[in-house]
């Protein structure tokens, strides 16, 4: 028990060393690591467990044996008085209780006016120093000693050797008979019990805490893959994931969260990245777009100031060629406005609108522009929709200029607008179909780009400056709907369209 209480103490003062340390300001050296602190606190509990486990034992040990010890006086008290009686008048009885008693216990024979009589029960060579038994010293009557109640006193000269005593009065009370079983064999089982208690915790302790040491270094192996992940993340490799090699729920979850919070972090990347890049590209190709207008204004307005241009057909003719090249960059500025608009989530006019009457009123335009072109035209009455009638003008009349800007006026095409019904309630379907050069996989991945087209040339014979199927796509969206383009192949045709919500109103 000594053994255990230095080392509890031992162990008390290593974990308060370890918890100052914890406690220790970030700015000095020593950190203890979360492996320290979880050992220093398997350590403890695990120490603690075993002092309950040992004193618990201990304890019920010596009381077991303490009411052994108390059952063997209470029945060998009848058998010491009767020895003790034939002791007294000149019989020798006494080895009759080597069965009962151990060797070394005493008794005693005291009657009422205190006159002793005592007989020790010793083998030879095992003699020891009699109990101080509480008895009358001046002929007064017996009072002091405790009666039927079992109770310890240490020898006359070593305290350290203790007997256990009982006394008993006779019937007529004149007589009281003490019995005394030394604790010598007690003691040493408890002392044997302390030493081996000790000698076991401690070897249990050690061994505990190196396969703590070593399960929780197979616990937190994951934490260490995540840090050495998080390494190579900041070093700017975001494809790392963690790989969860561990069955525990708590690290499964933590795997998955941060492979989560990575896969999130390199998609806001790759999307921050072809944002800047989109916005790298929409710059140049404004800059180049702005360029050509810019600079046929700046010549004509250098021609006249210059002098070179003096006839007034040759002035009018410049003026109009500004004219014209000024309205298109107004044209072309407009539209980039209403893009930016339209990425700002500005919100647009929300009223009720027939769909049919638009459609209509452009299919009629588009055969006064070209009357030779054939068109297929399916259209369906009273379609009312929710939305700003100028921009949806705007849409239809941008999928008819795609389909002048890319195919010949003789060329065949469809305008259809229909009712559909889906599990998000009716849409509106407004379809241009035409017969002409069509488009491969990567032209369409591209075709509502800004700025984008097919001509890599970047020639004007087709027109346009690439924002129209842009715009048609951020209205559609605006409104709440949506806008796609379709082709089997080059050179078999392609559909162009959107898709809008119908309002529930009576035609």
């Amino acid at each position: 028990m000594n053994a255990l209480k230095r080392l509890t103490k031992k162990f008390t003062r290593f974990g308060t060393r370890q918890a100052h340390i914890a406690l220790a300001p970030k700015g000095r050296r020593h950190k203890t690591t979360l492996k320290a602190k979880l050992l220093v606190t398997v350590a403890l509990l695990v120490m603690a467990g075993l002092g309950v486990a040992d004193i618990t034992t201990y304890t019920a040990l010596r009381s077991f044996l303490y009411e052994k010890l108390d059952q063997q006086l209470t029945s060998s008290i009848d058998p010491t008085a009767q020895v003790l009686f034939a002791a007294y008048n000149g019989v020798d009885s006494g080895r009759g209780l080597s069965a009962l008693v151990p060797s070394g216990s005493w008794g005693e024979l005291i009657s009422a006016t205190g006159a002793r009589f005592s007989v020790a029960f010793i083998q030879p060579g095992q003699a020891q120093d009699s109990p101080p038994l509480l008895v009358p010293q001046n002929g007064t009557r017996i009072t002091s000693i405790p009666i039927n109640v079992p109770y310890s006193v240490p020898s006359i000269s070593n305290e350290h050797f203790k007997y256990r005593v009982i006394a008993v009065r006779s019937a007529n009370g004149k007589l009281t008979v003490v019995l005394a079983i030394p604790e010598s064999a007690l003691q040493a089982t408890l002392s044997q019990l302390g030493v081996v208690t000790a000698l076991v915790s401690v070897a249990l302790l050690v061994t505990l805490v190196a396969l703590g040491f070593y399960l929780i270094g197979l616990g937190l192996a994951p934490l260490d893959r995540m840090t050495e992940t998080a390494e190579q993340i900041s070093k700017g490799d975001f494809t790392k994931r963690i790989e969860a090699q561990s069955r525990d729920a708590e690290v499964e979850k933590l795997t998955d969260a941060l492979n989560t919070m990575l896969e999130t972090i390199e998609a806001a990347i790759e999307q921050r990245e072809a944002s800047e890049a989109r916005l790298k590209r929409f710059v140049a190709d404004a800059s180049h777009e702005l360029r050509t207008p810019l600079t046929s204004i700046r010549g004509y307005a250098e021609l006249i100031e210059s002098g070179i241009v003096v006839g007034e057909q040759d002035i009018n003719a410049a003026a109009h060629r500004i004219n014209s090249e000024s309205q298109r960059m107004a044209g072309l500025v407009e539209d980039l406005l209403l893009l930016a608009r339209l990425d700002q989530a500005r919100p647009l006019d929300k009223v009720e609108v027939d769909l049919s009457k638009l459609v209509s009123d452009a299919v009629t335009d588009e055969r006064v522009i070209e009357p030779q072109r054939p068109i297929e035209i399916e259209i369906e009455p009273h379609i009312t929709v929710i939305g700003d009638e100028a921009r949806l003008i705007q849409v239809i009349g941008n999928l008819l200029s795609n389909l002048r800007s890319h195919t010949s006026a003789d060329t065949w095409a469809r305008i259809s607008l229909k009712r559909v019904e889906s599990e998000q309630g009716p849409h509106a379907i407004l379809e241009v179909a035409d017969h002409g050069p069509g488009m491969d996989q990567d032209q369409l991945r591209h075709a509502f780009e800004r700025f984008y087209r097919a001509d890599p040339s970047r020639a004007r014979a087709q027109g346009g400056a690439g924002l129209g199927l842009s715009l048609v796509a951020s209205i559609a969206e605006a409104q709440g709907g949506r806008a796609w383009i379709t082709s089997p192949g080059p050179n078999q045709g392609a559909t162009a369209g959107i898709e809008l919500p119908i309002a529930e109103v009576e035609p």
